[in-house]
């Protein structure tokens, strides 16, 4: 029997890009051309991958997964700062950024279900390409269950295609989700081939399905088969550890042996949006989530505003156009040893260089160290404090004595180089005693350091927010820690231990290898979380991680100081947006608790 869904369901969601994704399909066609043709189902079955895009890369992902936690807090142009202290879910703005995504969502596991239903009656040329089709999207469909049940819980659950429109939907254990995700997962695994390539990457593969059970598999607690299958993601395929923590993130280096699978874009516009619907089905109004253009986002998104500063910068497409949406937490930045630890200054910009003559700071009679005054040569007065490429700003993830940083006034609040000019922005200066961010000096603009994983100064010009990076979802990287976790978890420190150190091996300063082995005694879960935040920061998993942990509350109120006062347990899982609860009869029960 057919069953009935949410009022906005039936409304199909398709998008095209570069490769495999080229078609783009009309929600008008009939029922019995979809079926048609094989060239014509393709394209229905290529939706099925387009709407990854409305999460990984975009705003809206990094909102629900990676800040309000331990990581990271909100800049000075965030837009939903509720989903950065939990004080509040009210604003327009929260509201459309989880309604987009569930109605996207929904959408996606819809048009899966539409193809498991009805691929059977298309004339494929040949049986193979069918069951490697069908596999791809029971691939597919286990990704947005996850994902789903995940962000909300327990809620709506169907594996048969929606017609016409309701106002009621089910409530389903998690449970369930769970039992159709590795399903749908286990038979995709008997038929992907191994890897894709060529036109055909970013599809569904054998390695992808295997790193999604190892997954899945640990949010779940099934500790054994995780770690059965990371290790065989580890040991039967042709990825491995990357010993250049930065040669994982160049712009054109981005399909390396790290990348299990990879949501993919280009750096044509025109193939690298998804379309967007309000609860009406006209085309959503995406400007005020920065997804007007498609593409990556994250390379506007953790970007600082450094040219505020006036300090030998403006903006320019090398340092790109930052939004700064959000900001690091001090346990963040303390987390890493950069003196042994390539993960700091590869995952962090510390350093910005001058880029133009107007904005060149100039030299004062005197200057201020430690509060005394020292003159500055008369040759120097009103003179540039240095040229075009040189140093302008420097963040230090350590204290600089006071004696070694100076002021051109004393009550200024910015320090500089005394010798060279530069501003000198330490970790006090970014940063109160109790963690909070010193908003006296930082603004919440600038004065921090900025994540360099999704960085693209290919793009055609300073304008363009759109960016061909492929957004990562499994790295090599994850199957070690995801082993390491789950031997742990089942008393084999030893055995664990090992995979934690090939890891941080592999992410060693040069001649430091020695330095970034650990010992069994330091291995516990708080160990375990640690370093998944040095690994896989951005990379859209920490809510996640922290909730299935049952650390949420504690590491929240313990790291991050504008969310502490306000995180509840319920907060685990995200409101059912008001305009799905608007639509439904029975809307009010259908919320939530705490909300």
């Amino acid at each position: 029997m057919k069953k009935y869904i949410f009022i906005f369901i039936a409304i199909l969601c398709f998008g095209s890009c570069e490769s495999f994704l080229e078609e783009d399909f009309r929600s008008g066609e009939n029922s019995e051309s979809i079926v048609a043709s094989e060239e014509t189902f393709e394209t229905l079955i290529n939706s099925c991958y387009v709407s990854l895009r409305a999460w990984y890369g975009k705003e809206n992902a990094w909102d629900l997964t990676e800040v309000g936690t331990d990581l990271f807090t909100w800049g000075l142009d965030n837009r939903s700062i509720g989903f950065c202290t939990y004080e509040t879910f009210t604003t327009d703005e929260e509201q459309d950024r989880v309604g987009a995504i569930w109605r996207e969502f929904y959408k996606a596991l819809n048009n899966c279900n539409i193809v498991l239903t009805r691929i059977d009656e298309v004339p494929f040329s040949s049986e193979e390409m069918r069951e490697q089709r069908r596999a791809e999207v029971k691939y597919l469909r286990a990704h947005y269950l996850w994902l789903i049940s995940e962000i909300w819980g327990g809620v709506h659950f169907s594996t048969e295609p929606s017609e016409g429109a309701t106002r009621t939907a089910n409530r389903t254990p998690v449970e369930t989700f769970r039992a159709q995700i590795l399903q749908d997962l286990e038979e995709a695994l008997a038929v992907l081939p191994d890897e894709a390539t060529g036109a055909d990457y970013g599809r569904a593969t054998k390695a992808a399905t295997e790193a999604m059970l190892a997954r899945v598999n640990l949010y779940m607690g099934n500790y054994s088969e995780a770690s059965t299958y990371a290790q065989n993601v580890i040991n039967n395929y042709n990825y491995q550890l990357i010993d250049d923590w930065e040669a994982i993130w160049d712009i054109d280096n981005i399909k390396n042996q790290e990348i299990i699978w990879a949501v993919n874009y280009s750096d044509d516009p025109t193939f690298t949006n998804a379309q967007f619907t309000d609860v009406d089905g006209n085309l959503f109004n995406t400007a005020g989530l920065i997804q007007r253009e498609g593409g990556n986002q994250g390379h506007l998104m953790w970007e600082i505003r450094y040219e505020n500063l006036s300090w030998g910068m403006v903006r320019d497409l090398e340092n790109g156009r930052g939004f700064q949406r959000w900001a690091p937490t001090k346990y963040h930045i303390d987390l890493f040893d950069e003196t042994i630890d390539e993960r700091f200054y590869g995952s962090f910009k510390t350093t910005w260089y001058a880029n133009s003559e107007d904005v060149l700071p100039k030299w004062f009679p005197f200057l201020f160290i430690d509060g005394e005054q020292i003159p500055v040569p008369m040759e120097l007065w009103a003179e540039p404090m240095f040229a075009v490429g040189d140093t302008a700003i420097v963040f230090y993830k350590n204290p600089v004595p006071a004696d070694q940083k100076a002021k051109r006034l004393q009550n200024e609040i910015f320090h500089l180089n005394p010798d060279k000019g530069y501003l000198m922005i330490d970790i006090n200066d970014m940063y109160l005693e109790d963690g909070s961010l010193n908003d006296a000096v930082i603004n919440r603009q600038f004065y921090f350091p900025i994540t360099k994983k999704y960085q693209d100064p290919t793009r055609p010009q300073l304008a363009t927010a759109f960016s061909k990076r492929d957004a990562y979802v499994f790295r090599i990287s994850e199957m070690y820690l995801i082993a390491a976790e789950a031997e742990l978890m089942q008393g084999k420190a030893d055995v664990a231990l090992g995979f934690i150190n090939e890891l941080r091996e592999a992410r060693s300063v040069e001649g430091k290898e020695a330095d970034m082995m650990v010992t069994e005694d330091v291995l516990d879960i708080d160990f375990i979380l640690d370093e998944r935040a040095r690994e896989l920061a951005t990379e859209f998993q920490r809510f996640f991680d922290l909730k299935r942990t049952g650390k949420l509350v504690e590491r929240v109120q313990t790291y991050n100081h504008d969310a502490a006062p306000f995180i509840q347990q319920y907060h685990g899982l995200r409101f059912i947006p008001q305009s799905q609860i608007d639509a439904m009869t029975d809307g009010e029960s259908y919320q939530n608790p705490g909300y």
